[in-house]
């Protein structure tokens, strides 16, 4: 009887209680903005623009960063010039003399080193000398070349055979072995170490070994083109003739970079006394000294071959850095 009265007296007091806890919203009808507070002040950047010196105008650019290396070479026009496949007549090579035993020997041997381009740009591109960019450009289109000249001899060799391939006629020896697993698991692992401790002075080392690759590949093609004829001496002059635009950037690139700095100079003599640029990829074809003695049997020849490296080895410092395969031609007469 109690509990109805004190139920009904709970629900009149509700609105009450709603009417006190009523919210009070006030509304700025002027609406007028809050003062805003001043932007600190940004410096600007350009004011601190070097206006004199090798670094005027370049606001990100300070002697921490060494200027991009231009020499005369035109590398947009070699881009431009393009690559194909170098065609050889092998109707017409059928029909000639074959090749005595020892020019194939030496040809082949020119073949494979050819076919290193591959091997050679991943050992330049996996450190500093893949920031350079004319570096680059130039090696996209050189590739390529190479490939092609590469394919060119292989089909003097085995007439445009889908298969067959130049095979060394040495046996392999234990130098040989080593210097394979070194190039396939351990030169990976150096790259970096290569980059971290010489860094940009490394391109000059690679520059320098790949500017006397190049002249040692056309000195021996000359050499070997003057002991042939018909289709096989056509051919071999286009090969020569094509070689000459990479023997021009290479060139042009070390001796731009070993005459800049000794610290470069340093780079590049170390690199080349780890290895013969006359071995492909850092390994030595089983028949590189046969073919060499070959190839160098005139004095002209030699002095040519010797020529190719002393353009580049006599802007080193320290003492004279001779080439050891070189080493077991003839003195005399060359």
């Amino acid at each position: 009887m109690s509990a109805a009265p004190r139920e009904s007296r709970t629900v009149r007091e509700i609105p009450a209680l709603l009417r006190k806890k009523r919210w009070k919203v006030l509304v700025d009808q002027a609406a007028v903005p809050p003062a805003a507070s001043p932007a600190p002040a940004t410096p600007d950047p350009h004011a601190s623009i070097p206006t004199t010196g090798p670094y005027a105008g370049h606001l990100h650019f300070d002697a921490s960063i060494a200027p991009v290396l231009r020499t005369e070479v035109d590398v947009a026009a070699y881009v431009r010039r393009g690559t194909s496949r170098l065609p050889v007549d092998t109707a017409a090579l059928s029909t000639e003399e074959p090749l005595s035993p020892d020019l194939r020997l030496a040809l082949g041997m020119l073949q494979r080193l050819e076919d290193s381009a591959l091997a050679e740009s991943r050992a330049m591109l996996a450190t500093a000398t893949g920031n350079e960019a004319r570096i680059t450009a130039f090696l996209a289109t050189w590739l390529v070349d190479r490939f092609w000249q590469s394919r060119a001899l292989r089909d003097l060799l085995t007439g445009d055979h889908s298969t067959e391939r130049p095979r060394p006629q040495h046996r392999p020896g234990v130098r040989h072995t080593l210097r394979r697993v070194h190039a396939d698991r351990v030169q990976p692992l150096i790259s970096p170490l290569w980059t971290g401790l010489a860094g940009e002075a490394v391109a000059a080392g690679h520059m320098s070994r790949m500017a006397i690759q190049e002249a040692s590949l056309q000195s021996a093609l000359r050499a070997l083109s003057r002991r042939t004829g018909g289709e096989t001496h056509r051919v071999l002059e286009v090969v020569i003739e094509r070689h000459q635009a990479s023997v021009d950037f290479f060139s042009a690139e070390a001796i731009a970079r070993l005459t800049r700095s000794r610290r470069e100079a340093l780079t590049a003599r170390v690199l080349l006394a780890l290895g013969s640029p006359l071995e492909g990829g850092g390994i030595p074809d089983p028949d590189l000294r046969p073919a060499l003695a070959v190839l160098g049997a005139a004095a002209e020849d030699r002095a040519a071959l010797r020529r190719a490296r002393y353009e580049i080895t006599r802007l080193l410092p320290g003492p004279a850095l001779p080439d050891p395969h070189l080493g077991s031609l003839p003195q005399i007469g060359a």
